[in-house]
């Protein structure tokens, strides 16, 4: 029932939870401020752009009584899990929120769909192809791609784009927005001033651990992501809201994320260290996951997909640091430096 999926967490604010059918996440946690006479209600994230995620949203929001003619959306960041439906949903002069570095990403996705070029999955193909991994099993796993099949809308170019302190305000509450960068390159949390309640989208999530890739354009995304998460624990946040899941402990888990990808990091350099050239898919395939499958040659593809993303996301920063070098005059040997 459409009641089932609506929860109260603070006077005036809700948690709608929207199905991911077919996906590992299962659902999204979208949110809603009610407005008031001086200020718009406010939708925060939106899901796929599919008919399922686009009926529980619209059921949803009649169940609270909101209309969508005076509703705007904001985005933690450009996946399309969040980011689906907003081109849809929105209604002329509303506002799409969403970073401008995630929109400049965004906006440059529609190059990246089959037969383009310059976009965030034709870099990524390229580098996994370059890294020789096998164009048919690249291929394979972008075909599994839930992000890739069920795009956002890419006609739609209209988002106010957000900066780092802007404040967006919807009923009686005040959202500062705060660059999280990592899980995206722009990715945002919003801080609800006076309140003890933080957005966190994907930046940080209970129970499972958000996936760090590396970017177009993005040096050292695991680098990012950690520099994001010690710069959100110096607020005061009591109610942190996941894109994801349940909650939990926020400053607990902001400690398990480092600690998580500290032994990730050290898991990798091991490898590399143990090994006379490692390659990229060697290195992923001799990493420690949870998932269920035999074997690393068993993996699902889009796991695997994911699997060879944060593989890299953790070599580049370890390349960073100068604890592993590339080697070889195609530079795809990784050795410690």
């Amino acid at each position: 029932m459409i009641s089932d999926q609506i929860e109260e967490f603070f006077p005036g604010i809700y948690r709608i939870l929207i199905p991911l059918a077919g996906n590992p996440l299962k659902e999204l946690n979208s949110y809603v401020i009610k407005g008031n006479s001086e200020s718009n209600n406010l939708l925060i994230d939106t899901g796929f752009q599919t008919k399922e995620c686009y009926q529980c949203m619209v059921e949803s929001l009649d169940k609270l009584g909101i209309s969508m003619d005076n509703t705007d959306i904001l985005l933690t960041h450009l996946h399309a899990d969040h980011s689906g439906n907003a081109a849809a949903l929105i209604k002329e002069n509303n506002k799409v929120y969403l970073s401008s570095l995630d929109t400049e990403v965004l906006l440059s996705h529609s190059r990246s769909l089959p037969g383009g070029e310059g976009g965030m999955y034709e870099y990524q193909r390229n580098r996994l192809i370059r890294n020789q991994i096998s164009p048919l099993l690249v291929d394979k796993m972008l075909e599994n791609s839930t992000s890739y099949k069920v795009n956002p809308d890419y006609s739609f170019t209209n988002y106010t784009k957000l900066e780092e302190g802007n404040i967006i305000e919807a009923g009686d509450y005040k959202l500062e927005a705060i660059y999280t960068c990592g899980h995206t390159p722009g990715h945002m949390c919003f801080n609800v001033q006076g309140t003890g309640i933080m957005f966190l989208g994907d930046h940080v999530l209970f129970g499972i651990t958000p996936n760090i890739t590396n970017w177009p354009g993005v040096e050292d995304s695991l680098g990012d992501y950690l520099k994001s998460l010690d710069k959100i624990s110096k607020y005061d946040v009591s109610i942190p809201l996941p894109g994801h899941r349940q909650t939990g402990d926020f400053y607990e888990r902001i400690e398990r994320l480092k600690a998580h990808h500290e032994k990730r990091l050290n898991e990798c350099l091991n490898i590399v260290g143990n090994s006379k050239g490692a390659k990229l898919y060697d290195i992923a395939g001799n990493m420690k996951w949870k998932i269920r499958a035999a074997s690393w040659e068993d993996f699902p593809p889009l796991q695997k997909w994911f699997a060879l993303g944060e593989c890299l996301s953790h070599i580049d920063l370890l390349k960073k640091q100068g604890r592993i070098k590339e080697c070889g005059t195609d530079k795809i040997w990784y050795e410690l430096s």
